[in-house]
């Protein structure tokens, strides 16, 4: 089970409440705060879910996945399938429809404006 600070519990709720408004959030907290854990907290309360989580580098990942555990006592959700920025833009079309995500996250949101 993932138990979350109060700041990010918060910040939690908030992202709950704007993706049954808009279908989308963000949540901006400094480096280091635990938005991941926030982001994992969701995959762990919609486990019949299909989460696809974006991110620059594979290294990330395997980060957040140790910090889990470790923080968890080895829990992780089941339902992510990580991809990198880079690896999406060389998909076919077909190859990113059959992903077929019920939400979307992206890590190191402030990447995503690039143009590739």
């Amino acid at each position: 089970m993932i138990d979350l600070f109060s700041h990010n519990l918060t910040a939690y709720e908030s992202a709950i409440e704007m993706l049954a408004e808009t279908g989308k959030a963000a949540i901006i907290h400094p480096t280091g705060t635990g938005k991941s854990f926030i982001a994992f907290k969701l995959c762990e309360d919609n486990e019949d879910k299909r989460i696809l989580w974006l991110s620059p580098s594979e290294y990330i990942f395997k980060t957040q996945i140790e910090n889990l555990k470790s923080a968890s006592g080895g829990y992780v959700p089941s339902n992510i399938v990580f991809y990198t920025y880079a690896k999406l833009m060389f998909m076919s079309e077909n190859e990113i429809a059959a992903i077929s995500p019920d939400y979307i996250v992206l890590d190191e949101f402030h990447r995503c404006g690039a143009e590739m």
